[in-house]
């Protein structure tokens, strides 16, 4: 079910580029690097989050991406090679099985275009918040930034 949130989300991260076609492919290594060193991390939630730049148009072939924690709080004494990011925006959001990304993508993009919402702007990042539940199968919240109406 997608619905519409103001939220804003505090993570510890560390910075990733890479070509926007490659990103099922680099994304999930680069969170397994960083899950090495999760445990360094001050009031860290354990909640794993990924965030992205969104794609600004067809020319836009290589993005910065982020692999993290949400944490509580703010962050003082960062690991290093780790920052510290505040994203606050309103969202359209959805939630459902990581094994499909590619469909509540695609169900998000229809329904926030059915709403007449429009895209936020680019310097207001994707989000992907990953919620463990039971038999090992994990959830994931997808946030979209739109304009405010």
């Amino acid at each position: 079910m997608c619905k519409v949130v103001s939220k804003e989300f505090k993570a510890v991260v560390m910075r990733n580029r890479g070509h926007f076609r490659d990103y099922a492919e680099l994304v999930p290594k680069a969170a397994q690097h960083f899950l090495k060193r999760a445990h360094d991390i001050p009031n860290s939630t354990g909640v794993e989050v990924s965030i992205y730049e969104p794609k600004r148009d067809q020319t836009h072939r290589e993005g910065t991406f982020f692999v993290g924690c949400l944490v509580n709080g703010d962050a003082e004494s960062l690991p290093e090679g780790m920052e510290y990011i505040r994203a606050g925006n309103s969202y359209a959001t959805i939630r459902g099985k990581v094994t499909e990304m590619g469909q509540l993508y695609s169900e998000l993009d229809k329904w926030i275009g059915e709403q007449g919402y429009q895209y936020g702007s680019p310097e207001h990042y994707i989000l992907e918040v990953y919620c463990p539940v039971e038999n090992d199968t994990e959830d994931v919240e997808v946030y979209i930034p739109i304009k405010s109406s």
